[in-house]
């Protein structure tokens, strides 16, 4: 992957500092069965790039919350593994008010970025996380109308990909009947799986 220098400011504390990112981002048009984008076989995969940490106070965010500066800056982002990143992310986005849908989505991104090093801790007790929050904010409105298909179907699939079989199952035999087709149909194989005490990734047919 090509990665560009790029120079930043902090949206907390002002201080300007080098970052590493990706120009561009390629959608393949393939997810998995939580919906993270396939990159070929590449590992890690892009998600590590779209996170920046401040070397001055500490906050992470989206790297497209860091404006770009065209000053010569003397600092460079901190080298913390990218999962650390994300779960920064969201304790600061709590901290600071931050609705519920933008910490779910941090923490999902935690967990993506602990697979790909093989954090199995790490990554299971991000996908906990990243559910509570999913179901949050349905209640709290913050996520996005755009967005709630893809949130009520994950919220099922990330307690199959926990070892939650029997709340995964459950969560699905009530929300089946409004999710969109293609959700649907995930959802009833992601029970067949959960029947049979299996948390595998799949792919998510249908979108290409």
């Amino acid at each position: 992957m090509y990665l560009a220098d790029i120079g930043v400011k902090c949206p907390n504390c002002g201080v300007k500092f080098n970052s590493k990112q990706l120009p561009e981002v390629v959608d393949t048009g393939l997810r998995n069965s939580e919906l993270r984008q396939h990159v070929g076989d590449v590992r890690p995969q892009y998600e590590q790039y779209l996170i920046l940490t401040c070397p001055s106070c500490g906050k992470s965010a989206w790297a497209t919350e860091f404006a770009a500066t065209s000053e010569v800056c003397v600092l460079n982002q901190p080298n913390k593994p990218p999962h650390l990143q994300y779960r920064n992310a969201a304790i600061w986005a709590e901290r600071e008010g931050g609705n519920f849908f933008r910490v779910a989505m941090y923490y999902l991104y935690a967990a993506w970025c602990a697979d790909d090093v093989n954090a199995v801790p790490q990554a299971r007790e991000y996908r906990r996380l990243a559910t509570e929050a999913f179901r949050k904010c349905l209640v709290d409105v913050s996520c996005p109308n755009s967005s709630r298909a893809d949130v009520e179907y994950l919220i099922g699939e990330l307690c199959r990909r926990t070892g939650d079989f029997a709340r995964c199952k459950e969560y699905f035999q009530a929300v089946i009947g409004r999710l969109p087709a293609l959700y649907s149909t995930m959802a009833r194989k992601l029970m067949k799986l959960a029947e049979m005490g299996s948390e595998d990734l799949i792919d998510f047919e249908g979108i290409n």
